[in-house]
């Protein structure tokens, strides 16, 4: 198998993941219609694939039942590895790679587009300059808690995810770029913090969007920065990424609301964002120790 040309293949779509492997994922964040991050999960037997290139970032998240031999292959440099669950491999955009493993494996792939990394990067480096260093399988807590909150709101909520997968891709970037980058920004260059009148005009437009669809990135071009640097200094700011802020923002408005009496629970759920009463429900227990009807029985 090393003998062969390596291909050129685009993991992106997802019909072109059996020219490497034999399954197709079991499933995938399509529907979901993510823009800034695919999501796939796999279960493959026992087999290799075949040396191969790819056009975009990815990362495998290994999610096994027992510690599986690997015998992985980046650019010609051969590593033999026992992977345990929750261990993360990196494979960049043009790096090629191969693997064979031992037996059936469960794992999910994480897929992004190089664009994504230089434009975090704009800001505080040169992203010309930006490589992301391919990476033999390693614990990573917190790339893996990433896929597993992705994994999670697919099964939850798949419809009303974007923010969410747009935050986690940001948070992920960021640590992209400090961890496992060829030129990793300087952290001293954020101390100085966001200014005044932008927080006021983040928080003034997401509560006048909040039945929306808000995204990460329409909130960061309305005070003109990028969704890399806005997220960071607005969690430096209040305590709350801007995803964590929306929904308190979003709870509240609904408490509001509800003690209004004058809609019932699924149609402030809707009118504040949330796209179902059990979605709603949810949030609103976890931040106010309480659900909507226990709430409105507390005020009769």
């Amino acid at each position: 198998m090393s003998n062969q040309e390596s291909l050129f293949v685009d993991l992106s779509q997802e019909e072109n993941v059996l020219k490497i492997l034999p399954r197709p994922p079991l499933y995938t964040s399509s529907e979901a219609e993510w823009k800034t991050i695919q999501f796939q999960h796999h279960h493959q037997k026992a087999g290799e694939s075949p040396p191969c290139s790819h056009p975009h970032h990815f990362i495998i998240i290994h999610n096994l039942q027992q510690t599986t031999q690997i015998e992985r292959t980046f650019d010609g440099k051969k590593r033999q590895e026992k992977v345990n669950t929750g261990e993360i491999s990196l494979v960049p955009a043009g790096v090629s790679h191969h693997a064979n493993w031992n037996q059936d494996m469960n794992f999910s792939l994480l897929i992004f587009d190089p664009t994504l990394v230089k434009r975090a990067a704009y800001e505080s480096i040169d992203p010309d300059r930006v490589e992301l260093i391919p990476q033999f399988a390693k614990p990573d807590p917190l790339i893996s808690q990433i896929g597993l909150a992705l994994n999670n709101v697919l099964k939850t909520d798949p419809q009303n995810s974007q923010f969410y997968a747009e935050s986690m891709t940001t948070a992920l970037i960021g640590h992209l770029l400090q961890h496992y980058s060829t030129n990793q920004p300087a952290l001293d260059s954020f101390t100085g913090g966001i200014p005044k009148y932008k927080l006021k005009q983040a928080i003034a437009y997401i509560n006048e969007h909040l039945a929306e669809d808000l995204s990460l990135e329409a909130i960061a071009t309305e005070v003109g920065m990028s969704k890399y640097h806005f997220g960071r200094l607005f969690k430096q700011a209040t305590g709350f990424s801007p995803y964590q802020y929306t929904l308190k923002c979003r709870v509240e408005r609904g408490k509001e609301l509800l003690l209004h009496k004058k809609l019932s629970i699924t149609e402030v759920a809707l009118e504040v964002g949330f796209s179902s009463h059990s979605h709603f429900t949810q949030h609103f227990k976890k931040l106010l120790g309480a659900t909507p009807k226990q709430l409105l029985k507390s005020h009769i």
